[in-house]
């Protein structure tokens, strides 16, 4: 039956582009985000179709008819039109607490479904002066999602399994002038109809994701500083240490203390929090959350500080340091302390008066520290940490090209453990980052004791509709580790080879509107000789279809 899906999700991608370039001129052109200078929004060319979409618009040239004039009369020059209004931010952003409607106070703003119930005036409703100041909004997402999959590296495997998720998403934000404010945001996600066990990403039912308190506590350049207490996701640089999960069907998110400012040309960042739900690898098992509300894991401490320079055009520096502490003696997870110090450069340089871009970005860490996970003898004693990764890739952007090309070239290393008998552990953990975007969208692969060279191509034939092809070609870092799932499980035994496997994505996004877009996906996953000697297993391929309405 999966065969029988393969050809008709082969021909749902050409359908769909198909139907979407026949019938999107009528409907309403979404608007791009703007570089509004916000980390979770520096994001390559080549990953923004792999997160949640925010499709373009472009204001073509009107086409101008000639007309025809008598000899003796030659034609009038057509007068000068205006230029066209630069588009708004696209409001909703990667975490809705970071929304931003402030367009709406600009002489004639687009309308955005969901618009009228942000900032509205709680005056509106109760004629109390000293409730003047006091601003609501409401909103939220409501995604359906359906997944075929076979022989992927998951817990429960290898096998099949076809299953269908649910995800609603519900904000209420309340600010009180530009000094406080306070937000609360509900999730309900199910799976439903699964062939497999469940894993701690698809479900948690009836909860809160988020609930936290700002306040501004002082002004640096004049620009707020806020500290931020309560349930929170968090989300920096290119997400590939630190991000709320996405893709999965529930979201990632901590609980603690938040600093925080914002400037034009920089911003800062420190936190310490504990992980809550059971998108974070070490809360399991799933059974003690799904149905119940969640609590903070007070065994996991996550720290960290976070800096961004924005100041030179077309370029962002980060640096950064982490730090993961865990007493859990808990299997494929850390127990000791992490520290990583890392850095990451993102550049763009438009070539031929603006026609084509070129695009490049580095990022990499040393991670130090102690590890007890790895000892069998006295709990007292700790491997020494020696660990690092490292991201870099070259990208290119033809702007004026039919379909508008976009095609990046990348390398992923991170490292793996040289031996289990002198005194160190050198795999690299992953901390609470995403690897779907980054090493195949299947989702098999952790980012620990792996390097990756793939390429992801992206085309767009309508201003709806975004294309992508990506391919990867996976190597163990080291064969004296193993490999590592999505998750950190470990999978198969040392010394077995270094030959993981390649991988090959498709996706089509579609842009209904603005607020609502269809999309789906085929991967193949064709196993190397490591898996075969130590999990032995056929190709693993998934299809899904999604639509995700948000207002």
């Amino acid at each position: 039956m999966f065969r029988s899906w393969m050809g008709w999700g082969k021909s749902c991608g050409l359908t769909l582009c198909f139907a979407a370039s026949t019938f999107a001129d009528d409907l309403p052109a979404p608007l791009a985000p703007a570089a509004d200078g916000d980390r979770e929004q520096v994001i390559p060319a080549a990953a923004e179709a792999l997160l949640p979409p925010a499709p373009v618009f472009e204001i073509a040239a009107d086409g101008v008819f000639a007309q025809t004039y008598p000899a003796a009369a030659p034609p009038a020059a057509p007068a000068a039109k205006p230029a066209a209004p630069k588009p708004p931010p696209q409001p909703w952003k990667p975490m809705f607490f970071d929304n931003d409607f402030s367009y709406k106070k600009q002489p004639n703003p687009p309308h955005f479904l969901g618009e009228e119930l942000k900032d509205m005036p709680v005056s509106n409703f109760l004629d109390v002066d000293a409730l003047e100041q006091l601003r609501i909004s409401y909103g939220g997402e409501i995604r359906f999602r359906y997944i075929d999959e076979t022989n992927r590296l998951r817990p429960g495997g290898p096998g099949h399994s076809d299953y269908q998720q649910w995800r609603w998403r519900q904000y209420v934000d309340i600010k009180q002038s530009d000094w406080l404010r306070a937000y609360v945001e509900m999730i309900d996600a199910s799976t439903f109809n699964n062939d497999l066990p469940l894993v701690g990403i698809d479900k948690n039912r009836w909860d809160l994701q988020n609930y936290l308190l700002d306040l501004k506590i002082t002004e640096i350049a004049d620009k707020p500083v806020w500290f931020r207490v309560g349930r929170q996701e968090l989300l920096y640089g290119n997400q590939r240490l630190i991000s709320p999960l996405d893709w999965a069907n529930t979201r990632r998110n901590f609980e603690g203390l938040k600093l925080f400012t914002k400037n034009d040309a920089w911003d800062y960042d420190a936190w310490l929090v504990n992980p809550v739900n059971t998108a974070s690898p070490q809360n399991q098992p799933l059974a003690r959350y799904d149905n119940t509300p969640d609590f903070r894991n007070r065994d996991v401490l996550f720290g960290g500080s976070y800096f961004t320079y924005k100041a030179i055009k077309d370029n962002t520096f980060d640096l950064f340091m982490l730090w993961n502490h865990s007493s859990l003696a808990q299997v494929n997870y850390p127990q000791g302390d992490r520290y990583t110090l890392g850095t990451r450069w993102l550049g763009n340089q438009p070539v031929a008066e603006g026609s084509r871009i070129w695009h490049a970005e580095v990022e990499g860490g040393y991670q130090f520290g102690n590890d007890r996970s790895t000892l069998t003898d006295l709990a007292s004693q700790r491997a020494a940490v020696q660990a690092g990764y490292f991201t870099g890739g070259v990208g290119h952007t033809w702007k004026t090209a039919p379909w508008e090309p976009n095609l990046w070239i990348f390398y992923d290393w991170a490292s793996g453990d040289q031996s289990t008998t002198d005194g160190q552990n050198n795999t690299f953990f992953q901390n609470y980052g995403l690897v779907h975007a980054y090493l195949g969208l299947i989702d098999n692969i952790a980012r620990q004791n792996i390097q990756d060279v793939n390429y992801k191509f992206t085309v767009k034939p309508h201003q709806k509709i975004t294309m992508q092809a990506a391919q990867h070609w996976f190597m163990l870092a080291n064969q004296n580790d193993v490999l590592y799932n999505v998750a950190g499980a470990k999978v198969g035994t040392p010394n077995n080879g270094s030959d993981v496997g390649q991988e090959l994505d498709f996706t089509c996004t579609f842009a209904m509107t603005t607020n609502w877009s269809l999309e789906g996906g085929y991967f193949w996953f064709w196993y190397g000789n490591y898996i075969g000697k130590t999990a032995p297993r056929g190709t693993a391929e998934q299809i899904y279809l999604m639509s995700t309405l948000r207002y």
